[in-house]
């Protein structure tokens, strides 16, 4: 067979897998990406993004699946338990878990409250608080930054807290290489040697983060899996000096290069943020009472280009399909809402029988594949 017979019918059998969508937009590639969503039915759900039905389905011995963390090659989930006790490990080529683990002891339970894998997977980085059991009451502890040896399934280290400033909230980011930690503080970034958990520099952040006139900037920087690795995009607020008037923008962060790019928008609008496979464009969706949006930024031109009213829910979450073309609306309940990203018809209700805790539609495309 020739290789344009192959491509051709490689095109076709894709066709008529991906036909529930793909009609709806001809003029793009399908979606081909795989949705692993969390339910209260104590598993994950394997569903075909193109078709939106259930190929799979991983069942959970900790019980309900709630936060699914991706590890970087994206070959594990590590899930949490809604008690945020147990950590559970699969194995997301062959649907299979690979162990779990707690750090309960028969009178103390060790709540984690932030969990980062190294890229390597060789450890994780905890934050977690004891609740000891007493005579007459629970002890609770002060928050914690622990090293989790994954091969070993032990604590190895007590991480001390920089500056001395404990906190209940801890941004840690890894370097692409595993080999750096950054751990974002009030005031900068301290690097950290991932090896020997010492501080080995200091990115001064105000100076790479600043404009002239305005006040503070503030922003989290959070992996979007249609970003590069090492690059972080989001929103970020401030305030003028002058007129205290609470502004938004968009920042990209190239956190091995430790530069930042960003631009203002305008003022300050409570959205979500989520970029499309090639990063040109990104979308949010702005929820209050009786007042639902969905929000587009055009990257390129760096600026606000739409806002589109549609009929929302209390609770929302939003994924943009693997291919750009559809908006995923989710979260709260057990359905997906799939709506045209270029005119924000609401196209089709996907149903699934159990409600999710969370979503993660992991692309057929490795990170800067579309560009």
């Amino acid at each position: 067979m020739s290789r344009t017979s192959r491509r051709l019918g490689a095109l076709l059998a894709g066709a008529l897998c991906v036909a529930p969508l793909a009609l709806q937009a001809q003029a793009v590639p399908a979606p081909s990406g795989t949705i692993y969503m969390g339910t209260y039915a104590n598993k994950i759900l394997v569903i075909d993004e193109a078709t939106l039905t259930v190929r799979d389905s991983i069942p959970m011995s900790i019980g309900i699946p709630g936060d699914l963390t991706l590890s970087t090659n994206r070959a594990h989930f590590y899930v949490g338990n809604p008690r945020s006790d147990w950590v559970e490990i699969v194995d997301i080529a062959s649907r299979k878990t690979t162990g779990k683990f707690t750090l309960n002891t028969p009178n103390t339970t060790v709540q984690i409250d932030g969990m980062n894998v190294d890229p390597k997977e060789r450890f994780a980085i905890l934050l977690v608080k004891t609740f000891t059991k007493l005579s007459d009451r629970y002890e609770i502890s002060k928050p914690m930054l622990l090293r989790y040896d994954l091969a070993k399934r032990a604590v190895t280290d007590t991480i001390a807290w920089p500056n001395n400033e404990e906190r209940d909230f801890a941004q840690i980011l890894f370097s692409p290489s595993g080999d750096l930690m950054y751990f974002f503080t009030s005031e900068d970034v301290l690097v950290y040697d991932a090896a020997t958990l010492k501080q080995v520099d200091k990115w001064d952040l105000s100076q790479s983060f600043y404009e002239e006139g305005m006040g503070r900037i503030n922003a989290g920087f959070f992996q979007d899996l249609y970003d590069e690795p090492g690059f972080y995009t989001g929103l970020f607020r401030t305030s003028d000096p002058v007129n205290h008037r609470l502004l938004m923008g968009v920042a990209r962060v190239d956190l091995v290069n430790r530069s930042v790019d960003f631009y203002t928008l305008g003022p300050s609008v409570g959205t979500s943020f989520r970029l499309t496979p090639d990063r040109k464009k990104a979308y949010g969706i702005h929820s209050e009472v009786g007042n639902y949006q969905f929000w587009t930024f055009d990257l390129e031109n760096r600026r606000v280009v739409g806002k589109t009213e549609f009929q929302g829910r209390s609770r929302m979450g939003l994924t943009v399909s693997s291919n750009g073309a559809y908006l995923y609306v989710h979260v709260a309940g057990n359905t997906i809402d799939v709506y045209d990203a270029a005119t924000f018809k609401k196209l089709r209700t996907a149903s699934f029988d159990a409600d999710m805790t969370s979503m993660v539609l992991i692309p057929t495309k490795a990170p800067g594949a579309s560009r």
